[in-house]
């Protein structure tokens, strides 16, 4: 149920014997990018695969808007109320269900396939209750903040598998419920290797790329500052969108550095990845200050399957990442520190080279989807 675009890709790897649906909303984001869906139901199959798509509220409003997030909420709680729905109505005819979070709420419908008799794998990437209350979206001691609780709790101790993006997520949850780490199957993203092909080879380029969100999660700021100590041929392209992307355009037209500085906006993915490959470098940024010591982020491993170096936030888990494989540099969220790492790496294209080199092994070892395939069959065979 929900995350379809990673369950795509792990449904893809699965023997034949495994029969799988996909239950989803219609697709809603990025907001107003799509028309709304007026369907109750709507099927469809993709690579041969059923999907059911129900109804929930849809936002319209850009990703930039105050409003995104009252319509984020909407969209995921009325999905869990008429997926938990669906459940009851087709329980018997499936073994196992997946509930992929976040959001938490998709872990409703879990609870009621396992009431009735399912068996229930959760499968989390995002500790998504956590992050919220950190940026104050949720406020622990309130009836929302408690209902999402308990559900966390209900999936962490009463499923019958876990599976989870990085060690540390799973450490995480040790330490807050008191479960056992036997209880979870460490399932990170994969890459695909057909777009984000190797191309160590450093060229000439000096533009340092960043793709993805820009939302209060994301260290930027400081990483936009940073272009203030560094020579006037380096040059910064943003590529997605967020609502913080106005505040950041304003910050670099305030540090005079619109020359240099590009927001392109959303770009097709096989664009993200050509330009990854022409890119020195690229930047994570994330907030030190926030529970995102699990993070491994798409973007970092897109980056290192093409073998472009990264400079990023020193967390936890990209500490850990960059120890074991060598692909980058980790930072505090300090401008001076940050200009001076693009710096060192701008100046050392052999350095470069087998920062790249490494990463691409790294990403052949441990975040290829064949072998993360192996693992869901591993536990959805053991469940059933």
């Amino acid at each position: 149920m929900a995350g379809a675009h990673r369950w795509q890709r792990l449904i893809a790897e699965l023997p034949d014997d495994i029969e799988c649906r996909v239950l989803c909303p219609p697709p809603a984001y990025p907001y107003g990018e799509f028309e709304p869906s007026s369907q109750p139901i709507e099927r469809e199959t993709i690579e041969g695969i059923p999907v059911t798509r129900l109804w929930t509220y849809q936002p319209q409003a850009d990703s930039r808007s105050d409003q995104s997030n009252l319509g984020r909420i909407l969209n995921y709680i009325v999905f869990s109320v008429l997926a938990s729905l669906y459940v009851l109505a087709n329980f018997w005819r499936y073994d196992t269900i997946v509930t992929v979070s976040s959001p938490h709420t998709t872990f409703l419908p879990g609870a009621v396939g396992k009431l009735l008799g399912c068996s229930w794998v959760v499968d989390i990437f995002d500790l998504w209750l956590d992050n919220a209350a950190d940026m104050g979206y949720a406020e622990p001691g309130t009836l929302a903040y408690r209902y999402i609780w308990v559900l966390e709790w209900l999936a962490i101790t009463k499923s019958d598998a876990v599976t989870v993006i990085t060690e540390t997520m799973a450490q995480s949850y040790v330490e807050k419920f008191g479960v056992s780490r036997g209880r979870f199957t460490l399932v990170p993203f994969g890459v695909d290797e057909t777009l984000f092909t190797p191309t160590p080879k450093q060229t000439d380029s000096t533009r340092v790329l960043y793709v993805g969100n820009m939302g209060d999660a994301h260290a930027l700021r400081p990483f936009i500052k940073a272009f203030q100590h560094l020579p006037a041929e380096y040059t910064l392209e943003f590529i997605g969108d967020g609502k913080r992307r106005d505040e950041l355009k304003t910050l670099t037209q305030e540090l005079e550095l619109t020359d240099r500085i590009n927001f392109a906006g959303f770009v097709d993915r096989t664009e993200v990845a050509a330009r990854l490959q022409r890119s020195a470098l690229s930047v994570v940024p994330l907030q030190e200050d926030l529970q995102l010591d699990y993070a491994r982020p798409n973007k970092l491993l897109e980056s290192m399957a093409v073998g472009t170096p990264y400079v990023a936030s020193r967390i936890r888990e990209i500490r850990r990442v960059t120890e074991e494989s060598g692909g980058g540099a980790v930072v505090s969220n300090d401008p001076e520190e940050i200009a001076a790492t693009i710096q060192d790496l701008m100046s050392t294209p052999e350095g470069r080279e087998n920062m790249g080199n490494s990463a691409i092994s790294y990403i052949e070892e441990h975040h290829r989807w064949p072998l993360l395939g192996e693992r869901v069959k591993t536990v959805l065979q053991s469940v059933s």
